[in-house]
Parts: C-alpha cells; sequence; structure tokens
C-alpha cells in the first residue's frame, strides 16, 4: 500500500494520466533494475523491433548470454559517456552499432526512419525504488526505450509543502552515489509542485544548486489545471523531448580559475557542466525556427 498522503497522490495521478495521453505507458518500479539503471526488458524490445539484422549478429556472437551481454553493455557505456552522448551517438558491442533511440526525421522522404522514429518508447515509472542500499523511492521517473531519462519530485501544496521540500528531499535524501543518481545519467532532476517548479542536472548533496523553471517569476493561473502543468503538458511531451536530446541538451567542458593576492592566475580546474535548456530558451528558440 502507498504511504502518500492522499492529496499528493492525487497530483501523482493526475500528471500521470495526462502523460498516458500523450504515449507514455506505466511501468511498475519491479521491471527497474537498480545496479543497470535500465528497465531491461523495455531496452530490448525497442533493439529487436528496430534494429532486427544488428540483433541477429549480436546473437550469433553472444549466443543464449546476448541479452545480458548488450544490457551490461548498455549500462556502462551510459555510466561511462553519460545518457545524451549514448542517446546521440549509438553504442557500439564487438563491432555492431545499436541505436538506443530515433529523432524525428526532418522531412518525409525517408519513410523508414519515420516508421522508426515512431518505434520510440515512452515510459513511467511511479514510486521507483532506485536505491541498491535502502527502499527509497522518486515520485515519478521518465523513460526512452528502457532508459531513464528524466526524475522528478512531486509535491501537492495542499499537504503544506512545496517545490523547496523537494529540493532538500534531492539534496539531504537522495545519495548522488546511487548509480541513477551520478552525474550525466540523466537528462534533469525537477522539483515540481502545483504553481513552480525547479531543476538540476547534477545532484551533490547539500551543495546541489536548483534553478527556477518557471514561465516567469510567477507562473500564470491555468484554468482547469495546475499552473505547473507547461511542464508535462509541453516540456515532457516525447516530440519536445526527443528534440531536447537531439538539439539543447548537451555537456559543456568549463574551467574555474584560481588566483593569487595579485589577481594573477596560479591554477585552472577542468570540469563538466550538463546543460538541459531552461523553459524561457526553449520557447524563444522554438519560437525563431517557426519564424
Amino acid at each position: 500500500m502507498s504511504k502518500l498522503n492522499p492529496t499528493e497522490k492525487k497530483f501523482e495521478n493526475h500528471i500521470e494520466k495526462f502523460l498516458n495521453l500523450i504515449e507514455y505507458k506505466s511501468i511498475h518500479f519491479e521491471k527497474y533494475d537498480r545496479t543497470l539503471c535500465l528497465i531491461k526488458d523495455e531496452v530490448l524490445d525497442f533493439i529487436k523491433k528496430t534494429q532486427k539484422n544488428n540483433w541477429k549478429k549480436l546473437q550469433e556472437i553472444y549466443a543464449e548470454d546476448v541479452e545480458n551481454k548488450v544490457i551490461n553493455r548498455i549500462s556502462s557505456e551510459i555510466s561511462r559517456r553519460g545518457v545524451i552522448d549514448v542517446l546521440r551517438n549509438q553504442v557500439s558491442d564487438r563491432g555492431v552499432s545499436l541505436d538506443l533511440c530515433y529523432f524525428e526525421p526532418k522531412s518525409d522522404l525517408n519513410p523508414d526512419h519515420l516508421k522508426q522514429f515512431k518505434l520510440n518508447q515512452f515510459s513511467l515509472v511511479r514510486q521507483l525504488h532506485y536505491s541498491t542500499k535502502n527502499e527509497n523511492s522518486i515520485d515519478m521517473s521518465l523513460f526512452l526505450n528502457g532508459i531513464p531519462i528524466v526524475t522528478m519530485e512531486l509535491k501537492n501544496q495542499l499537504t503544506g509543502q512545496n517545490f523547496k521540500h523537494s529540493e532538500n528531499q534531492y539534496r539531504f535524501d537522495r545519495d548522488p552515489k546511487e548509480p541513477l543518481l551520478q552525474f550525466k545519467r540523466v537528462l534533469v532532476h525537477f522539483c515540481v509542485d502545483n504553481n513552480q517548479v525547479s531543476m538540476t542536472t547534477n545532484l551533490k548533496g547539500g551543495k546541489t544548486r536548483f534553478f527556477p523553471y518557471n514561465k516567469d517569476i510567477e507562473n500564470p493561473p491555468v484554468e482547469n489545471d495546475y499552473r505547473s502543468s507547461y511542464l508535462w503538458k509541453e516540456v515532457l511531451n516525447p516530440i519536445s523531448l526527443l528534440d531536447i536530446i537531439e538539439n539543447f541538451a548537451h555537456v559543456s567542458n568549463e574551467k574555474e580559475y584560481y588566483y593569487n593576492e595579485e589577481k594573477q592566475i596560479v591554477d585552472t580546474k577542468k570540469f563538466d557542466v550538463q546543460i538541459f535548456p531552461r523553459y524561457h530558451q526553449l520557447v524563444l528558440i522554438r519560437n525563431l525556427k517557426e519564424q
């Protein structure tokens, strides 16, 4: 039985119901492999449906152990390279290259590409038991072809909590050393209440920085829905998310400079920053493209 407050559960139900309408399939958390950070059946089903010849080659190489070998390879590559790079640039196993998603074709000239694009499988898991150490769960997680891409902690303000409580949940109750929560393993972590949204791409315990993900300083009222509904109606729409993965999300290598008392640079430190577009950036660029 769920330990959720009935009002918080209602908020989850509302979001899940809408996502189900736009092609997200609900999956039980027991289907998720906590160590590999994959819904194995979904990953394998996508590959077998879309890349039959390559799957046959891998079967010839690995025989009965093919599923285990492929799943472990994909998981290790996501861990090493990050989810953005793997989704964009394939995974190679014993000389066989595998696509893990297909982006929307730029024209209708290639019907095979369009068919593959339509075979992308989006799914959601509520109360995802992600931990390899305990039974902690994240309110809702979104998957593309069995690969986790978004996590969300949800708060219904009628319970007396808001997105700030979600931020503290990520900071203090979610160990960033857990496989799923390590840097670059997913695209973004959202904190969501009825009215506002914030986000981060890098969990660092108590040092985690969250950024506003609102339409404005305050989100405008929405008739018969929550003010934060643009998140699941616009941003998390499957076509929107694929567009973000293909064209917007990226990892940037940054430099931090260290100075002495004379303000001379004495040392530098390189580090990666994973970028997920803020809402206003996304809208602005998409509007410019349509003009």
